[in-house]
């Protein structure tokens, strides 16, 4: 029978594979990887040998139903990531959705997550949270990024560029607020692995005198609002330009705060400031 099996890899230590997930990587007719050249080293060091094929977010219409077709003549498949669990901010729900369509069994092998190996490294509530993808390159797009999740109560999960982890930090502080709580998982699971849980502007500060922080993979936890959100952002936004106009930013700002959790300073602070950044 053919199945389209989704085999999590180890995150950094090669040790963390399951038998299952060599049992089953030995097993199949084709495995699909982001990186042939990548997957090959890892699954060479452990001895499989399988066809590889690409399979990765500029994959084409074409490629997908190949595999497809693969799939409906019989032929087993494995999706792989270059680390961790499939599909989570990697590409492949494309393939599972038309297998699934086509009625063809789907099974997960798992194991290693950065996502949640950070999470319950970090210290932070695992009752309920959100998994935010990779934070946005762009300081416009970041800035109403973080202002949507202002009031998330859920803990917040990302990923981010060790290069772009100043800034980001920097802008939970400004827009989360100093006080909340903020995890940097870096290189999980590897020799320099190592996790960090503070108020955002000590973790802030600790980037700037620690050069080593902006090297290396990694994964950001954020905790949950502990505010319910009385307005939106938006409609604070609109608000504080339209009292702006009329009788200024100082008295807008102190309008706007009367109905938002926030104090008048924040809001000067947030939307006096993005509009200069234009």
């Amino acid at each position: 029978m053919s199945t389209l099996y989704l085999v999590s890899t180890p995150i950094g230590n090669k040790l963390d594979i399951s038998l299952r997930a060599q049992n089953v990587l030995s097993s199949v007719d084709v495995i699909l990887c982001e990186d042939t050249k990548k997957s090959g080293i890892f699954l060479k060091d452990l001895g499989i040998k399988n066809k590889l094929l690409s399979y990765h977010d500029h994959s084409n219409v074409s490629k997908i139903n190949y595999f497809l077709k693969l799939l409906k003549e019989g032929a087993s498949l494995a999706i792989i990531s270059d680390a961790g669990t499939p599909l989570i901010s990697d590409p492949g729900y494309e393939l599972v959705a038309k297998a699934i369509d086509e009625k063809i069994k789907v099974t997960s092998i798992p194991g290693p997550s950065a996502v949640i190996s950070a999470l319950i490294s970090s210290g932070l509530s695992t009752s309920s949270f959100v998994f935010e993808g990779y934070a946005p390159k762009k300081k416009g797009q970041l800035e109403t990024f973080l202002k949507n999740l202002q009031y998330e109560m859920k803990t917040i999960i990302l990923f981010e560029s060790p290069k772009r982890i100043e800034r980001l930090v920097q802008m939970i502080v400004k827009i989360l607020g100093p006080k909340r709580k903020v995890s940097l998982a870096k290189e999980l699971t590897k020799k320099f692995e190592r996790v960090i849980t503070d108020e955002a502007k000590e973790i802030h500060e600790l980037i700037i005198k620690d050069e080593t922080l902006k090297k290396g993979e990694m994964v950001v936890v954020i905790e949950g609002s502990k505010e319910k959100q009385l307005i939106s952002v938006e409609h604070e936004k609109v608000l504080f330009e339209e009292i702006q106009k009329l009788n200024g930013t100082k008295a807008a700002s102190k309008i706007v705060s009367k109905i938002s959790s926030k104090t008048s300073k924040e809001i000067y602070s947030i939307f006096s400031e993005s509009k200069n950044d234009k």
